[in-house]
């Protein structure tokens, strides 16, 4: 009775440090790589980044000095003042990774230039967010819209536009909101689309469901 047991237990101790040595020898795989990643970064050569193709923010297109309310003059300042900076979406990029890509003498102002657009992710959602309080839905969604154009990483530029199109009559375009956050993988895309498809009528999440399961109109 003793043996099946015994042979059992040595089992599962040498299946244990099999598994242990196979997870060391993957954290040891990826501490190389890391290390040489480094390595490689230190010495990667500068690059031209002036032919990047920088995001300009539309001031013409937003309602600048409409409204006379410090919260939004405020705002508008600080868009306008950033609007002078260089912005690039840089999301989700490591400093090794800059350092890859750009070069180590630029990692600095890269880094820079990443902040500068976290800056007007940021700011977009907020100006956006007062001008809804003052009712001016189409002027918010005008933001909204370049901030999804831009690949904003704040959830709330996604599901304030669901909001704004719901304001506007134009549920319809909520479909291209989710389109737009797809392929982003954001942290809070569940939420996000279980917000967007809870704004969407029943008869319209009816025709969609219709035309994706191949349902004649």
């Amino acid at each position: 009775m003793q043996f099946p047991f015994l042979a059992a237990f040595i089992i599962f101790v040498l299946f244990l440090a099999f598994r242990f040595a196979t997870l060391n020898r993957r954290r040891d795989e990826k501490i190389h790589q890391f290390w040489a990643k480094e390595e490689q970064a230190k010495h990667t050569p500068t690059k031209d980044i002036s032919t990047l193709h920088y995001i300009s923010i539309p001031i013409s297109s937003f309602p600048f000095g409409k409204y006379d309310d410090d919260e939004i003059i405020l705002l508008e300042d600080q868009l306008s003042a950033l609007s002078k900076q260089k912005i690039y979406n840089l999301t989700g990029k490591t400093n090794t990774e800059l350092q890859l890509e750009y070069g180590t003498d630029n990692l600095q102002v890269m880094s820079d230039i990443g902040e500068n657009f976290n800056q007007m992710a940021i700011l977009l959602t907020d100006y956006g967010k007062a001008l809804m309080q003052k009712g001016d839905y189409e002027s918010a969604a005008k933001v909204f819209e370049f901030g999804a154009a831009v690949k904003s990483d704040v959830s709330s530029n996604y599901t304030l536009l669901g909001d704004c199109y719901v304001a506007l009559h134009q549920e319809r375009k909520i479909k291209t909101i989710k389109e737009q956050v797809e392929p982003l993988h954001l942290l809070l895309e569940h939420k996000i689309f279980t917000y967007l498809d809870s704004l969407i009528p029943d008869t319209e999440n009816f025709e969609l469901s219709s035309h994706t399961s191949g349902e004649p109109d």
